[in-house]
Order: structure tokens, then C-alpha cells, then sequence
């Protein structure tokens, strides 16, 4: 698989991101191509579309008309969701009762099933994990840790594209330079790995990404002063 293709349609997207924001993400009918080995920075506005891209790649929203490829291949969500990985999310084992899983389960379970790494020593070693943090879910780990300890589970996992929520300036500043995430952004475009980040600003992404995508959206294009009713009554 040499490019993973996207096709989104208008729709509102349900979003649970790992800030604990819960809101609806706005869609419009668009064609998103990502090829291997690059980095992709997503320049919209909180709700224009963004977040749903990282969503709709990392299998965490059902899929309603829209469609992914690999190579002009259509993969159902089930494919979708082997290949992609969605950056700070927790981690939790059963189905009928859900429980949240510490890190040191989710290295040992990504060492044994994956065998990327010959022990969890070793992969927290790679990513710099100190042995105090293993025994905390996700949830419970500063946010500089969760970032790093996230990228560490899903590149054990032999993922392929590492999904980053949506960010403003200040929260994308902070996970990228406090949890040092951007020093494996590097070695992930040599392996021919996708890393996609939206954020709100050109200049977030700058010099980081190999390409900018900007969703220009009708809906987060609309001026205040544009319209008849407020020009008629203002």
C-alpha cells in the first residue's frame, strides 16, 4: 500500500477526542490523498472537518457514505482500522464491561501479539517511558506522557497512519515540543509511515509537514456582515 484515499461527504460527524471535548464535526463531499512516508498538516477550524479526517482513518466513527482506499482499492472499516491509529486515545479491554487498561498491559500485549520489540523494556526504552508511568491508563498520564506513550503502542502495533486530533495553537505547541513527539516523526517517514495534524494554523505546521491541506468549508466562510437579515435589522 502505497497511498490511502479519503472521500467524505457532507455530514456531521460525532467527535469524543482525548481532551474530553464532545462535539459535531462538519463534512463536506472532498477527496483527501495521503502517501506513505510523508507528513500531513489539516488547516481548518474547531468543527470544519479536521478531526473527522483522523476519525474517519483510524476507524473510530462508523462510516456512513464515505469511502477509504488503499492504492484505488476500497478496505472496509475493519482494514481501515488495522492500518490506522488514533493518537491519545485510552485503551480498554471487554466488550460488555469496559475497563481501561494501564500502559504496561497495552506494551506487553503490543510486544507479544506484534513482536516489534522483543520486550517492553525495550520499547519503552525507544520512546522514553519511564517504568513509574506503566502502571496508569492513558487517562491518567500527563498529557506529555500520553502523547509519547500513545505514538509508542501504535508504532509496537505495526500501524501505518498515526491520527492526531484536532488542535488549536496552543494545545498543538505543547504536544508536540513538551512530549517530544516531532524527534520520531523522522523515523517514521523513512519507514513509510503517514502522520496526519490538524490544527487551526499554517504556521502550526510550517516546517513540520511535507504538505497542507486546507478544508475550505462554505459554512466556516460566511461573514456576519454578509448577510441580508443582519444588514436589514442592524
Amino acid at each position: 500500500m502505497e497511498k490511502v484515499i479519503l472521500e467524505t461527504h457532507e455530514r456531521f460527524v460525532p467527535v469524543s477526542n482525548p481532551f474530553g471535548e464532545k462535539n459535531d464535526d462538519y463534512t463536506i463531499d472532498n477527496v483527501f490523498v495521503f502517501e506513505r512516508g510523508k507528513i500531513y498538516g489539516v488547516i481548518c477550524e474547531h468543527g470544519g472537518g479536521g478531526e473527522s479526517i483522523s476519525l474517519l482513518l483510524s476507524n473510530q466513527v462508523p462510516r456512513e457514505e464515505e469511502k477509504v482506499y488503499f492504492d484505488n482499492q476500497e478496505v472496509d472499516s475493519f482494514t481501515v482500522g488495522q492500518a490506522g491509529w488514533y493518537m491519545g486515545k485510552s485503551l480498554y479491554s471487554g466488550r460488555l464491561i469496559k475497563r481501561e487498561i494501564t500502559l504496561r498491559m497495552a506494551m506487553k500485549y503490543a510486544v507479544n501479539r506484534y513482536h516489534k520489540y522483543k520486550s517492553i523494556e525495550e520499547m519503552a526504552e525507544d520512546f522514553v517511558l519511564e517504568p513509574g508511568i506503566w502502571d496508569y491508563g492513558l487517562s491518567r498520564s500527563c498529557h506529555w506522557v500520553k502523547w509519547r506513550a500513545s505514538l509508542a503502542i501504535g508504532y509496537a502495533s505495526n500501524r501505518i497512519i498515526y491520527c492526531f486530533p484536532w488542535m488549536n495553537t496552543l494545545l498543538f505547541y505543547d504536544c508536540l515540543i513538551n512530549s517530544s513527539v516531532f524527534r520520531f516523526f523522522k523515523r517514521f517517514k523513512e519507514e513509510g509511515l503517514i502522520v496526519i495534524l490538524p490544527t487551526s494554523r499554517r504556521e502550526n505546521v510550517e516546517g513540520v509537514v511535507d504538505e497542507i491541506i486546507q478544508i475550505h468549508c462554505p459554512r466556516f466562510e460566511r461573514v456576519v456582515t454578509d448577510n441580508e437579515y443582519f444588514k436589514e435589522h442592524f
